[in-house]
């Protein structure tokens, strides 16, 4: 897209001023990006010049698919960029300091005091063997020199203003004890311990239900008006940015399309990829849940009655029942630690029952010895996808290896016929042929997700167990991947069990929705009638945390202007 066709000036310079109106002099930006060029070591650009100015306590949102260099821009402001890959060009000032000309000394003096930020999987930045106070108390002394009782006191108070009541409790708890709401606290009072005066918020709510995304964003809002921060919030959804961010940048392919108040933005986009986003919002919404495609008394294929499950004795999933037919898709919504997941994983022979059944098919598939189970799962009829394709994906098995991996252990040994398969199922996925050479690595999120989709597929599964598979996905490759999974129960009758944070996926894709709150099912029926008009006050609450995209957010009292 050219600049002209963006709707941006010639040389693509916006911005940000969002202090209070004043005549004269204008004020002098906080931050000052100037044609950034980021290249890979063979020279392909993958951040194209990009230039923004942004004042002192201003909210920048910053949106755009994978690999559209909006990560890329942030890391590059903090001199974190992934190995083989470096500024080639441009300039980046923070205040009166030039930062593309600073020593690493000079950065340990100014990373994480005045320019700190908040990434997306706390999990990979929390050492799981160590407690988080004491993590917390290492990232204080070494950015403001305290001694170990004030770095303690200086610990629990951040661990307070992040939210944690008991503050004694969470200081002594590990990062596994946390759950995924409470690690992204623990890493943004990490990232606020030195006072800076920047922050950046990179994906920092993607893989979190919606009420604790909710309170995450209210967190991250409270703390920007108490602290005076300046913020810049990155995002794949357009909804979650048009709630906080004052201004926003929408990115595609490493360059900026789109720039302004968010309003204005989302009033009146000026490039095609901007306005095919809102679109995309506006046709994926809760109130747009269509009337399910499966009517009708049917023979459920997989059937769940009365079933209890959990942990040692901590019991998690509570006398569910549920019926799935073929080619009906059910939604599974609820907060984190409601049991989703370990229902899932109990159908699936992961967990084993303390009660109940679980038929496929009209056959007890529950309480299975070792030998059925193991037949059970090489049959492929259920099939698990899980959140993280990177995760889920051998680093250093091809793709072709990844998805006819589970027919090799089935013991086919006809390679025409694995070949065919694995055809036929990278083509189910829209996924090129070409691909199949490649390591998980050199692919796109939606682009993996779609390989291991294609992996299960591979197996001829009857249902698929699909766990969060869109939620770290952009809104242009979660609505691909919404798509294909609906095709697929409508054209090969595949029955799906969908669970998924994001309502508005679960309201685009679903037949039936049930409701699960603290591991019982609170709620279920139609999709089109629960998300409508639910009875719940659990399903009420969900529905009411969800972010909507808005137009709204006022950048008033500001001043905005492109050069």
């Amino acid at each position: 897209m050219t600049q002209a066709q963006s709707g941006l000036p010639a040389d693509n310079v916006v911005t940000l001023d969002i202090r209070h109106r004043r005549p004269e002099p204008p004020a002098e930006p906080l931050l000052s990006v100037r044609n950034l060029h980021v290249v890979t070591a063979q020279g392909r650009e993958l951040v194209r010049d990009v230039s923004f100015e942004l004042a002192a306590g201003g909210t920048l949102g910053i949106v755009g698919e994978s690999g559209s260099g909006k990560s890329l821009t942030c890391r590059a402001i903090l001199d974190v960029l992934p190995p083989g890959l470096n500024i080639a060009s441009g300039s980046i000032r923070f205040g009166d300091v030039d930062l593309s000309r600073l020593d690493t000394a000079s950065w340990k003096d100014l990373r994480g005091k005045a320019l700190s930020a908040v990434f997306q999987d706390p999990g990979s930045y929390l050492n799981p063997s160590i407690p988080v106070g004491r993590q917390l108390v290492e990232a204080i002394r070494a950015t403001l020199r305290l001694g170990r009782t004030a770095a303690r006191d200086r610990a629990l108070e951040l661990l307070r203003q992040v939210g944690f009541e008991d503050a004694s409790a969470v200081y002594r708890q590990y990062p596994f004890e946390l759950s995924g709401g409470m690690a992204q606290r623990v890493l943004i009072a990490i990232a606020i311990c030195a006072g800076p005066r920047l922050l950046i918020a990179d994906e920092a709510t993607t893989a979190l239900d919606v009420t604790v995304q909710a309170e995450v964003l209210d967190l991250i809002d409270r703390l920007r008006r108490d602290q005076a921060l300046t913020l810049i919030l990155v995002s794949h959804d357009l909804a979650v940015v048009s709630q906080i961010c004052e201004h926003v940048i929408v990115m595609r392919d490493g360059a900026i399309v789109d720039a302004g108040p968010t309003r204005s933005v989302l009033g009146n986009p000026q490039s095609a990829y901007t306005r095919s986003l809102i679109e995309d919002h506006a046709v994926h919404t809760i109130e747009s849940a269509c009337p399910a495609s499966v009517s009708g008394k049917r023979t459920p294929l997989l059937a769940v009655k009365g079933l209890h499950a959990g942990y040692g004795i901590r019991t998690v999933i509570e006398d569910v029942d549920l019926e799935l037919a073929p080619g009906e898709i059910l939604g599974l919504i609820g907060e984190t630690g409601s049991g989703k997941t370990t229902l899932l994983r109990t159908i699936l022979g992961l967990i084993p029952t303390a009660s109940g059944t679980i038929e496929l098919d009209g056959a007890r598939i529950d309480g299975l010895k070792a030998g059925p189970l193991r037949e059970l799962r090489r049959s492929g009829a259920l099939q698990y996808v899980f959140q993280d394709p990177l995760r889920s994906l051998d680093p250093d098995l091809t793709i072709a290896a990844s998805v006819t991996e589970g027919l090799h252990l089935r013991g086919e040994t006809d390679g025409t016929s694995i070949a065919q398969a694995l055809g036929e199922a990278l083509q189910a996925v829209g996924l090129d042929a070409a691909l199949a050479s490649r390591l998980p690595r050199h692919l796109s999120g939606g682009q993996r997700q779609r390989a291991v989709i294609a992996r299960a597929l591979a197996l001829d599964p009857r249902v698929l167990l699909l766990d969060e598979p869109v939620s770290a996905l952009d809104a242009v490759n979660r609505l691909h991947v919404l798509k294909l999974l609906r095709g697929l129960a409508q054209e090969k009758g595949i029955a799906q069990v969908f669970i998924s944070h994001d309502l508005s996926s679960v309201a685009g894709i679903a037949d039936r929705v049930a409701v699960l709150y603290r591991g019982r099912i609170v709620e279920s029926g139609p999709a089109d009638q629960v998300l409508a008009d639910p009875s719940h006050p659990y399903t009420r609450r969900l529905l009411a945390a969800a972010p909507r995209l808005s137009a709204q957010r006022s950048a008033a009292p500001a001043v905005f202007t492109a050069h």
